[in-house]
């Protein structure tokens, strides 16, 4: 099963076709070991320990894949499926669970002992958050969680504490982008907990239009709370974008068309192309496919932001550069 997770760009649960705004939905709990040092402050051997009680637990139901034991650019592909953090890569004994369809990834040993992660296609949080559940009552039954009666679940970074549950949906905003409103946005739901990051969490860009808006704090709130907030919040930036689509096409129509054509044109017959302009292509000719400014069927967005990262597109066997490689991938899709 490790080489599917590996050669496919996208799991089973993405094989559908895009959405207009909501790209993927994630539910995650952070847990700890209560007899174990936290993995940031741990050495070799309590990580080792830790990942061999996981694995006695989980490998019956979840593919384990060690991240020691496959090459630096297998490692990184896992990173752009969004299946383990850049932060796991840092650690000697990371290890993360896959379930077949990779939907449900378990990390082990990043920052907490355990992240259990589930991701699902809309905004069925509620859904996702049951199945979290299943899978935490799962460990809690065969390992004990570190665990504070006025505090709640005891997590590494302060910010977790409570119910050591952090819900994000990805949304694709070029709108918002294009109309300078991100920065008033994320003002906005700042004040009420929430966040909003790059593609691929803290410290990231938002690559191709693509931002990860999430929870804060968990403290205080229970996850029924932080889940309806969330979806709330979200359904309102997807007002938001929606209303400065079409703002463009009653304000900037001929711009815009001019700007998504031009982008169409650019994927269609460059030679060389970096990382950060064809994801910037790729998210106008899908803002453009979903306006119905163009017709560009089929146009899989998600996966086609997976293909041009380096990791994948080093499996390439041609001796060309990488921006020759995310070229012709573009010119043969389109």
């Amino acid at each position: 099963m490790l080489d599917k997770h590996l050669n496919l760009q996208l799991g089973d649960w993405m094989q559908q076709d895009d959405q207009p705004i909501i790209l993927s939905s994630r539910i995650r709990l952070a847990r700890n070991l209560e007899n174990f040092v936290h993995p940031l402050m741990s050495d070799d051997a309590t990580g080792e320990q830790v990942l061999n009680e996981a694995s006695a637990v989980l490998s019956s139901q979840f593919e384990e894949v060690r991240l020691n034991e496959i090459d630096v650019n297998e490692r990184q592909m896992l990173v752009i499926k969004h299946l383990v953090s850049k932060e796991l890569l840092n650690q000697s004994h990371g290890a993360t669970f896959l379930s077949e369809d990779e939907s449900v990834s378990i990390m082990i040993n990043e920052e907490d002992h355990i992240r259990i992660q589930v991701l699902g296609r809309d905004l069925s949080l509620d859904q996702l958050y049951e199945k979290a559940k299943e899978i935490d009552q799962l460990i809690d039954e065969k390992m004990t969680i570190s665990f504070d009666e006025t505090l709640g679940y005891l997590t590494t970074c302060p910010t977790n504490i409570g119910t050591g549950l952090r819900a994000s949906v990805m949304l694709h905003l070029p709108g918002l982008s294009i109309m300078k409103r991100m920065g008033r946005i994320a003002q906005a739901i700042n004040r009420f907990g929430y966040t909003i990051r790059g593609i691929y969490g803290e410290g990231s860009q938002g690559l191709g239009h693509i931002y990860q808006v999430s929870n804060q704090l968990t403290l205080g709130k229970s996850e029924e709370n932080i889940i309806d907030d969330l979806k709330q919040i979200v359904e309102q930036i997807i007002a938001e974008e929606e209303a400065m689509r079409q703002r463009l096409l009653d304000y900037d129509y001929i711009e815009t068309v001019d700007r998504i054509n031009r982008s169409l044109g650019i994927l269609k017959y460059a030679r060389l192309i970096s990382a950060e302009e064809a994801s910037l292509r790729l998210s106008e000719v899908k803002m453009g496919i979903d306006m119905g400014i163009i017709l560009a069927q089929p146009f899989r967005f998600n996966e086609l932001m997976v293909a041009i990262q380096p990791p994948f597109l080093n499996t390439i066997n041609e001796s060309l550069s990488t921006n020759e490689k995310r070229a012709k991938i573009l010119r043969e899709h389109l």
